[in-house]
């Protein structure tokens, strides 16, 4: 979806082998944010598929959930903010290798939010209160931005 550059755009990142009830999640969620695309809290969206799990350390090929990781992770410590456990560091074996190593699982479902072309929130994340999720972060950013378009006084109108 096509956004100018000081656009508040969000990235749904989603895996694509999901059982049936994140499946709907994810259906939900795309609903949801089509809705505020409508109601003009969001500018644009795009959905994007990642995987389940990938090497943190010694693969050859780049993996954007990596990047991501990284760039939500300084999000995170900015924010004050956990990201775990719904990213986890996990030692596996690879198939390719046939060796162990530390791979990075990521959520079945995260959203990260730009404005323009910084990051401003990801979603889910943990406080020491507890936990937002997608859906949370989605109904906040709402919030916040509806109020501030509904407390805007037009030119000329003001007393």
């Amino acid at each position: 979806m096509p956004t100018t550059d000081d656009a508040v755009r969000a990235e749904l990142y989603v895996r694509e082998d999901l059982p049936k009830p994140v499946r709907d999640c994810r259906r939900r969620t795309i609903a949801h944010l089509e809705r505020l695309v409508a109601a003009g809290a969001l500018d644009g969206f795009e959905v994007t598929s990642w995987a389940k799990r990938v090497p943190l350390e010694g693969a050859s090929t780049p993996r954007p959930e990596r990047d991501c990781f990284n760039a939500f992770s300084a999000w995170a410590r900015e924010a004050g903010v956990r990201l775990a456990p719904f990213f986890d560091t996990r030692l596996c074996y690879s198939m390719e290798t046939g060796e162990k190593r530390t791979e990075l699982v990521t959520p079945a479902v995260c959203l990260a939010v730009y404005d323009g072309e910084d990051l401003r929130r990801v979603a889910p994340y943990a406080t020491e209160e507890g936990t937002t999720t997608v859906t949370e972060c989605l109904d906040e950013l709402a919030r916040e931005r509806l109020d501030d378009r509904d407390r805007q006084v037009e030119p000329g109108t003001a007393d």
